[in-house]
Formats: C-alpha cells, sequence, structure tokens
C-alpha cells in the first residue's frame, strides 16, 4: 500500500486496462488548441532545411510485464477526453467505444491500424531502397521509438486515424525528442516556435514542452485533423500541408485546377523536400509491413504501455527523481525531455513519465523521503554577494562550476559580478516552494567594449567632434596624440575600449548599467556587509549608545528619487553617445544605485 500522504502529491495518468491485457485504451484526450492557430504554411517550413542535430538519445530496455496490479489498479485513472474522430474509409481500426484487437506486439497491432492508399510514384521505391541501405541507422531509429511509440500509436487509434500517422515521428526527427532544425523545429513532431505556441506548447527558460511526448503528439494529432478537414479529407494533401503549410498547399492546388489541372498531391507543383516527404512515410510502412521478407530485424516492442506519467504538485530535483525511478539521468531524460533545468518546477510542467514497471518502487522512495521532512528541491535561487565568485557557490553546493553555468544557461566566458541571481544547489533549504517563483537568471557581468572611432567629414573640429561625443576637446586631443585639428578623411579615436557592467534580466532583455551606478552600487553593498558585521560584533546594548552618523554627500544624492529607465539597452554595435544625454545618464545612475540600496538586495520575483 502507497502511504496516505503520498496518494496526495501525486496522481497518476495510465491507460485503464495496462495489467491484464494488451491493446489499451488511450491515455488521456487531446483537446484542440483554445485558439486558432496560426498557418503553418506561412512559415514555408519546406523551405528551411530539415537537418536534424545528432543528439544522441539512449535505447530503452523494454519494461517486463508488472508482476501485479495491486499499485497501480489503487490509482485513480484519468478519464477519456470524449473527441470527434475522423475515421478514413478503409481504415480497418476500431471506432471509439469499440474494444480494440488482441495483438500479440504492437507492431502486430501498428500494422492492422495501415489504412491509407498506396502512392503510385517511384520515389516510393527510392525511399524503400534508401531505408534498406541505411539498416544500422533504421535499427536505430526504431529502437530509439521504442519508448514512444505505444503512447503514439494508442493516441492515433483512440481518435481513429489511420495508424500511418504514428510513424510520422520517424520520418520528422528519427524519433528523437531532442532533434531541433535549422528552421528551429523541435521534438518528435517537429513543431516551430509559432505553431507549437499556437497548439499551447509553452517555450520558455524552464521547459519545451514540444519535446513532451504527450504534449506535442496531442497538438501534432490535433493540427494534423484540422488540415485533413480542410483539405476534403485528403491524408495525402494533409501530410504535404504538414510538412510544407496549409497556405502553400491550398494555393498550389487552386493554381493547378485554374490551369485545368486536379488538385491532388501527386499533381500539383511543391519543393523537392515535400515531393519526398510523404514517400518517406509509405516506404517505412512497407517496410514494417513486410520486415520478415525483407530480412529487417524489428525490435521487440510489448503491446502495452512503457511510461506511466506522474503529476506532482511540489519540485523535485531531477538527479532525485531518476535515483528514485532507478534509472541512470540520461535515460530519465530521454523520458522527459521537455525539461531544460536540474530541478522540475511543478507550476511550470507538473508531469514526469517513469518505466511502468518502476512505479511502486518511485512511490515507496518518495514516501520515505517525505516521511523524513526532508526537501525535494536543493537546487534554490542565490543572490551573489561582494566578492562571492560563481566557483565559491559552486563548492558550497557540491557541484562544479560548469554544471551551475550550464544550469542556468550561462556562457562559459561570463564574468559574473555581485548581486547576479541564479539557480544553485544548497545544503539548507527552508522552503522548497521558493524555486517555482524563479522566473530566470538575472545576471550582471563585466563585458569588454570596443574603441569607437569617428571619420572627420568637412567642416567638422575637434571642437564640433569633442561635443557630440560628450568628451572634452582636450581629452579628444589627448586621445589622438596631441591632435589639434581636425583633417577632413581622417579617422579620430572618440571612445577608448574599456569595461562595461551590463544587465541581462529575467525576461533577457539586456542593459547597460551605467559607471557610477555600478561603482556606487559595489561601494554601498561593502559598507552594508562591513556594518551589519560592526553591529554584530558589538551587540544591541551598545547599538542603542552609538550616535546615528552623519550621512555623506553620495548618500545624500541616492535620496534623490530615480528610475532604473536610465539605463540604456544594449545595441549590436556601440553608437556615440550624445554629451548631454550621457551627463544625465551618469547623474541619474549615481542617485538610483543610493535609492536600490536601501532596498533588500533581491526582491521576490
Amino acid at each position: 500500500m502507497v502511504c496516505r500522504t503520498l496518494l496526495t502529491r501525486f496522481r497518476i495518468a495510465m491507460p485503464a486496462m495496462l495489467l491484464l491485457m494488451a491493446g489499451c485504451a488511450g491515455i488521456g484526450g487531446g483537446s484542440a488548441p483554445t485558439q486558432s492557430a496560426a498557418p503553418v504554411g506561412e512559415t514555408d517550413r519546406a523551405s528551411e532545411s530539415r537537418a536534424v542535430e545528432p543528439v544522441p538519445v539512449a535505447a530503452p530496455a523494454i519494461a517486463p510485464e508488472p508482476r501485479t496490479g495491486a499499485a497501480l489498479a489503487s490509482q485513480r485513472v484519468e478519464p477519456i477526453a470524449p473527441s470527434t474522430p475522423i475515421a478514413p474509409a478503409n481504415s480497418v481500426l476500431p471506432m471509439p467505444g469499440q474494444a480494440a484487437p488482441l495483438h500479440p506486439d504492437l507492431w502486430s497491432r501498428l500494422r492492422a491500424g495501415f489504412a491509407l492508399p498506396e502512392l503510385p510514384t517511384p520515389l516510393v521505391a527510392e525511399k524503400e531502397r534508401f531505408y534498406l541501405n541505411n539498416r544500422e541507422a533504421l535499427s536505430r531509429m526504431f529502437t530509439r521509438g521504442a519508448r514512444y511509440l505505444h503512447y503514439i500509436v494508442e493516441e492515433v487509434e483512440r481518435r481513429g486515424l489511420p495508424a500511418e500517422l504514428a510513424l510520422l515521428p520517424f520520418v520528422e526527427s528519427a524519433m528523437n525528442p531532442v532533434a531541433v532544425s535549422s528552421a528551429q523545429a523541435a521534438g518528435l513532431w517537429q513543431f516551430i516556435p509559432s505553431t507549437g505556441k499556437h497548439y499551447n506548447l509553452a517555450q520558455n527558460w524552464w521547459v519545451d514542452n514540444r519535446r513532451d511526448v504527450v504534449k506535442s503528439t496531442h497538438a501534432a494529432l490535433d493540427y494534423l485533423q484540422r488540415i485533413h478537414e480542410m483539405n476534403d479529407n485528403d491524408w495525402f494533401l494533409a501530410l504535404a500541408s504538414y510538412n510544407w503549410g496549409e497556405g502553400a498547399v491550398g494555393r498550389a492546388v487552386k493554381a493547378n485546377r485554374a490551369r485545368g489541372g486536379p488538385g491532388d498531391y501527386l499533381s500539383i507543383s511543391m519543393p523537392n523536400e515535400t515531393r519526398h516527404y510523404v514517400p518517406k512515410l509509405i516506404a517505412l510502412k512497407r517496410i514494417i509491413e513486410r520486415a520478415d521478407e525483407l530480412g529487417v530485424v524489428l525490435p521487440s516492442i510489448p503491446n502495452r504501455p512503457y511510461f506511466v506519467t506522474i503529476e506532482k504538485t511540489r519540485p523535485i530535483d531531477l538527479k532525485l527523481a531518476a535515483e528514485y525511478a532507478g534509472m541512470s539521468v540520461e535515460d530519465f531524460v530521454a523520458l522527459n525531455p521537455a525539461h531544460n533545468r536540474p530541478v522540475i518546477a511543478a507550476t511550470r510542467n507538473n508531469q514526469i513519465k517513469i518505466p511502468a514497471d518502476r512505479l511502486e518502487a518511485f512511490q515507496t522512495a518518495v514516501s520515505l523521503h517525505d516521511r523524513k521532512r526532508r526537501p525535494m528541491a536543493s537546487w534554490q535561487p542565490y543572490t551573489l554577494k561582494p566578492g562571492e565568485t560563481l566557483d565559491d557557490i559552486a563548492r558550497r553546493g557540491n557541484v562544479s562550476p560548469q554544471e551551475v553555468i550550464k544550469a542556468n544557461g550561462l556562457r562559459p566566458t561570463t564574468r559574473i559580478l555581485a548581486g547576479t541571481r541564479v539557480l544553485v544547489p544548497q545544503n539548507e533549504v527552508d522552503d522548497e516552494q521558493e524555486v517555482e517563483a524563479f522566473q530566470a537568471p538575472r545576471v550582471y557581468e563585466s563585458v569588454a567594449t570596443s574603441a569607437v572611432y569617428h571619420r572627420v567629414q568637412r567642416k567638422e573640429t575637434l571642437a564640433s567632434i569633442a561635443r557630440n561625443y560628450g568628451v572634452s576637446e582636450k581629452q579628444l586631443a589627448e586621445w589622438n596624440g596631441g591632435a589639434t585639428a581636425a583633417r577632413p578623411g581622417a579617422s579620430l579615436l572618440v571612445r577608448p575600449a574599456g569595461q562595461q557592467t551590463l544587465l541581462t534580466t529575467e525576461s533577457g532583455e539586456k542593459r547597460v548599467i551605467p559607471r557610477l551606478m555600478a561603482r556606487i552600487g559595489e561601494e554601498t553593498r561593502e559598507a552594508a556587509t562591513a556594518t551589519r558585521e560592526a553591529v554584530a560584533a558589538a551587540g544591541s546594548a551598545v547599538l542603542r549608545k552609538i550616535p546615528a552618523p552623519a550621512p555623506t554627500a553620495s548618500a545624500q544624492a541616492a535620496r534623490k528619487p530615480a528610475s532604473e529607465s536610465s539605463a540604456r539597452v544594449v545595441k549590436a554595435r556601440p553608437e556615440p553617445a550624445q554629451p548631454r544625454a550621457a551627463a544625465r545618464g551618469e547623474a541619474r545612475g549615481e542617485a538610483q544605485s543610493k535609492d536600490a540600496t536601501r532596498r533588500k538586495p533581491e526582491q521576490k520575483i
């Protein structure tokens, strides 16, 4: 039995007939997006390269049949959402509500659901030969898909769609959930960012749900059903639309019909990639149908779910979740590729997936952990203090600096300054929920600035140039070897190379922090630290006898209201600063820094 406290924290989403028979009902229901989808055709997906980055995902060990159903049967099963499936005319799939036939393995179930007609083009045989001439790659692709294929087949079958659609991720991404194309399409189904957002696939610092197996499958099948209807229930045109865009396919059909031709897939004009796209899918179907005849060894995939989905209400370290599931981090990430960080925040994506046969062990480990009242998320927000480095905070958290850099998406060459707020593992955690409010790092860094030169134009003088760049004529002359005149065509140094403080906000906006603001802020933080130490040493009784020190001139200036809007947004190429604007910026920066230091070092996001 699972303890009562555990049941209040986790909810299991599983097929209803996981334990006693193959060919179970579908997991969860895919719902249509809440807003109309952006037409992919307008992005002309086929015009972009579909090359996929070779990100290796280890082949899974197929989960054995669970020994007992007691632990799973006691869990609450998610109801299947109602839908209106589109059943192909010659489909042999059971309609929703009918019992699925029994099959000895997933491949036989897949073959029974094939429903698309043959595509009369020599390109199908050409693609079939290509796959058969690359048998090792074909085998790796099929083995990698063993984790995900059962879920995809069930969802396709639940909607009454042709089973060939379950093979589409093999064509799109080689069934690699972390694949990314040159057009920034990601995941098994290769959603570009804009279409992913329209189908409610969140993409932020924490997660990219285009890589989530369950969420992306629902979105892809929603989209395929939509474009199937748009193309008069022609699956070949729908598949062409998935690759090229429904707008482009619609225009091609209309143009061919205007010329008196037909509007079918083989008749319209299209890019080469789209012309070869559907033949690849049909070629894979033919190889699976005739695997024995062709000498292709398909990996053994039982006709039962490989993974279960756990809905959680607490954040948890990714390594801890993998440990409790009895998995390596690599295998855990292969099932949970949507999570970008070493801690899984419940408010960003509250689902984790583990092999079905590891569920009971996972629940037991979590229950024991919970009884000890220990936090599950050690990665928490931390603000660097003056004098601290990433090496210091990494060492205290028993991780390498490289792990902290990778976890926060920082560049290895970043020179981090005090005030930076990042995620870092901590030995003592007062409130593990604090990580849920962390949107992204807030980074102060020191960056080098390049020298700026000005080409002298006719009628310009040293005085006019100095005025335009906010420097004195004397300083300008010194930077240029004591020049006394500005000769037309000459190149004058108007801003020497140096260092500046750059702020990257949680939203990714970059701002230059004025020099005086950065320097005064640093000095104030150091002074505040020294004061706190002195107070602690003297004791509160002595503190009452000490008169308050007179404010310094810089502290008086800090009382003037200021706004951080005086910081400039960094541009790709340095632009000349106007003299008066620069002077005003530094004055405002000094005031703002002093005002900011009277507040807490960092506010909760």
